[in-house]
């Protein structure tokens, strides 16, 4: 019997539908490529967890402005159609003067690890589709009273949820945006 070959194109297209399939919530295509800084605008970043305050708040009030807004892969903006949701908090805090990184697991590994108790509004929330101990494949962002808003999946826009309900067997944890001591060379 003859073994075929597929085509790299074919099996382009096969990878990114097994990748939608899983539901994870890592951008496809890959996440486009920023700019870094150079070493004449670098920022500085709080080693530790920084007490929640305006940054937070305006990060939650960029997030309100997109509510409805359909999910999208590899999204972050309107004008890209929607959001993911890792595109959702880096635009949140985009807006608020903080840049994320892009994908979930990069925000999961660049924010301070705090307990349920000490959320406060701009916090993030991280789950895993193979649950409490697997790999953060999904974030959402602290809104306060309970709520977080995310970008949950394709055919879902973008929506405020309670926290004590959504996908609990999923969670991994909670992360505070470390806060630059010093702002960016604009």
């Amino acid at each position: 019997m003859k073994s075929r070959r597929i085509a790299p194109f074919t099996a382009s297209i096969l990878a990114t539908v097994v990748a939608v399939a899983l539901g994870a919530c890592q951008p496809v295509p890959p996440p486009k490529a920023y700019p870094t800084t150079t070493t004449t605008t670098t920022t500085t970043v709080v080693d530790g967890p920084v007490l929640p305050g305006e940054e937070g708040e305006a990060a939650v009030a960029a997030a309100r402005t997109q509510l409805g807004q359909p999910y999208k892969s590899g999204g972050e903006s309107r004008a890209e159609g929607g959001f993911d949701c890792s595109g959702l908090t880096y635009f949140a805090w985009k807006s608020a003067g903080v840049v994320l990184p892009r994908s979930s697991a990069a925000q999961y590994a660049g924010t301070t690890r705090i307990k349920k108790a000490d959320l406060a509004p701009g916090d993030l929330v991280f789950y895993s589709a193979s649950g409490p101990r697997g790999r953060v494949s999904h974030v959402a962002l602290y809104a306060g009273d309970d709520t977080i808003i995310q970008a949950r999946k394709p055919g879902i826009a973008l929506r405020e949820d309670k926290l004590s309900t959504y996908w609990t067997k999923n969670l991994v944890g909670y992360g505070r945006v470390k806060i630059p001591a010093t702002k960016p060379a604009a």
